[in-house]
């Protein structure tokens, strides 16, 4: 093994740890704190929702702005700023009394979230990698299902001894005791002197690889498509992450019994992003998104049989093996299809439609609760939304394919 390739998977390890305690438990973590809430505070599902709802907007709507960044900036700037942002957030929540103030701390977190997390975790990790991407991203992304099954029950522990308040200071204080320096020391955006063009301290190299420039991109069918994707995918995993718990405990199982499940079933996902990522370098991430999204339909199916107890378990396991792949999945897809020169920015546009859907799906599926006194309907949107993610994913094509379709488009332009 090369220096290269050794420091590549020590990046890989850290951005891991970097996941594991900033994604895993500020966002992974909403279904511990529902029910306190709603004991402490009276709130409607819906407006336990918009929390998380709010939590995706500001990430989305931060994500254009993060991506541009990572494309000019070191990636663990970026990062640092993010993760000094999560903690604080987390802290601010702990001490909060009324709605406004705690949906302000949600918006706070987003953004600290979208620039500690995915975005930038996934162009530094498809910069150090080609052949292995797959792997790569995947071992890197598993560290988000596995800090969510993780931090997950050290929320729950804390709850139990301190109540809501002690949960959100749990989390806040292993972002800044640990992941902060732990990107500061290891986290570098590329190798160096591959490609680079020279720059100032501190700002990005620019890189002579292939791709579309933003504009390009937004012209092309694969751009639409994965936005389509995004959109479903995040609709679909947003409101399973805030309701599952709720969900259980109102068709008789504990909460604590409830929290574990989701825990295993996070823990299953860590599993699935690997098992995908490794997938998608033998078949293409195209191939292994639409499979991928046709078996997350099947175990959503299975949540209408979950007060059996084998028919629970078997659910964790399908959806567990699907609910977290797509995070490595549709990045690969981006590099496959528009490339990596602009993979920053084409990621974060197109991570806009993630958030429209991570909004709307935790608010509309709460929302529907509230009308109908009952998750089915909710259910039976999450069958259709993976079904469209399969056939929007199917519609992409490689990079070469969308450079041979835009050429007349230029020819004739000039």
């Amino acid at each position: 093994m090369t220096q290269r390739e050794r420091q590549g998977w020590l990046i890989v390890a850290s951005l891991w740890v970097t996941l594991f305690i900033i994604f895993g438990g500020g966002y992974l973590t909403a279904g511990v704190f529902f029910t306190p809430l709603l004991k402490q505070f009276g709130w409607s599902r819906a407006q336990l929702s918009m929390l998380q709802g709010s939590l995706a907007i500001s990430a989305g709507i931060s994500a254009p702005l993060v991506g541009w960044l990572r494309d000019r900036v070191e990636a663990r700037i970026v990062m640092v700023v993010g993760a000094v942002l999560a903690g604080a957030a987390c802290l601010l929540a702990s001490q909060v009394h009324s709605f406004t103030p705690m949906l302000g701390v949600y918006l706070l977190l987003g953004v600290g979230i979208g620039a500690a997390t995915l975005l930038p975790a996934a162009l530094v990790v498809s910069n150090w990698f080609g052949a292995n991407r797959g792997l790569a991203l995947g071992l890197t992304s598993s560290g988000i299902s596995l800090g969510g099954a993780g931090m997950t029950l050290v929320a729950s522990a804390a709850i139990a001894r301190h109540g809501w308040r002690g949960g959100y200071v749990a989390l806040a204080i292993p972002m800044v005791v640990v992941a902060i320096p732990i990107i500061v020391l290891m986290v570098r955006s590329r190798p160096p002197q591959v490609g680079a063009r020279i720059t100032m301290p501190g700002v990005a190299p620019a890189l002579d690889v292939p791709g579309f420039e933003l504009a390009e991109a937004a012209r092309t069918r694969s751009f639409w498509m994965i936005c389509a994707a995004q959109f479903l995918y995040a609709y679909v995993s947003a409101s399973a992450a805030l309701h599952l718990i709720t969900y259980l405990i109102g068709i008789g199982y504990t909460a604590g019994f409830a929290a574990k499940m989701m825990s295993l079933l996070l823990m299953i996902a860590g599993l699935g992003k690997l098992l995908m990522g490794v997938l998608a370098d033998r078949v293409s991430a195209r191939r292994a998104l639409a499979f991928n999204f046709l078996a997350a339909a099947l175990g959503i199916i299975l949540m209408f049989g979950a007060a059996n107890a084998a028919v629970l378990v078997l659910f964790v396991i399908i959806f567990g093996l699907t609910v977290g792949a797509p995070l490595v999945l549709l990045p690969m897809l981006i590099a496959e299809s528009l490339g990596l020169k602009r993979f920053g920015s084409i990621a974060g546009v197109s991570a806009v439609c993630q958030t429209i859907g991570a909004a709307l799906g935790p608010i509309g599926t709460g929302r529907i609760y509230d009308l109908m006194g009952s998750y089915s309907y909710a259910f039976d949107l999450f069958v259709i939304a993976c079904i469209l993610g399969a056939l929007a994913t199917l519609g992409c094509l490689s990079l070469e394919s969308e450079q041979s379709r835009l050429m007349p488009i230029a020819v004739t332009a000039a």
